[in-house]
């Protein structure tokens, strides 16, 4: 068995349930912060209630509600297409762990997405539009320790494998059909005390 692996691989967007999920994910985080932004502003209006004595309307914020899962929709929509229904990744796995790169056609078109998201949420005073596209921008590698994994689930139907470590830390690993197998085995020989599990 080969104690060091490498291998490109293209991941549809639209199809694929794992990047669906991520991307439904950072949607949710962002639309929330921006919800709890809002949600700040009013709330001494809310507490003196003044929000409601001079007759304001919280139809208002809902309003702003609204548009900003509009414009998220809309972004979310834009990307898909910009990106052709693919993701591009390659993967390095050793006796250290396993790297998630993310290919150099890949980060160029990244980069531009992710500035444009950011120019979107400034132009548009949505802050959590600006800090999706900041916070992608600082995610395009993604690298774990196997000292570091604490649960292992293996999807052979997709040909896919997540790797979980502590709170908030998780690498998706995605093979085409004939590298699942050997990346499942190297995976195996060095999670062995971690909690594996398979669908």
């Amino acid at each position: 068995m080969e104690n060091r692996m490498e291998w490109d691989i293209d991941v549809s967007i639209l199809t694929n349930r794992f990047i669906l999920l991520e991307v439904g994910r950072a949607l949710t985080i962002a639309f929330l912060f921006a919800a709890v932004i809002i949600s700040m502003i009013m709330l001494p209006s809310l507490m003196d209630g003044s929000i409601f004595s001079a007759g304001i309307s919280t139809s208002g914020s809902g309003y702003s509600m609204f548009m900003i899962g509009l414009l998220f929709l809309l972004t979310a929509v834009f990307i898909f297409f910009y990106y052709d229904d693919k993701y591009m990744l390659s993967y390095v796995m050793d006796e250290k762990g396993v790297r998630t790169v993310t290919r150099k056609a890949q980060r160029s078109k990244n980069r531009t997405a992710n500035i444009l998201l950011i120019l979107i949420g400034l132009l548009s005073r949505n802050p959590a539009a600006a800090g999706a596209g900041m916070m992608a921008a600082g995610g395009q590698d993604q690298s774990i320790r196997w000292n570091n994994v604490k649960k292992v689930t293996f999807h052979p139907k997709h040909h896919t494998i997540v790797l979980r470590g502590g709170y908030g830390v998780r690498s998706i690993i995605f093979c085409t059909q004939d590298t699942y197998g050997p990346v499942c085995s190297l995976i195996r020989s060095h999670c062995r005390a971690a909690v594996v599990t398979g669908r």
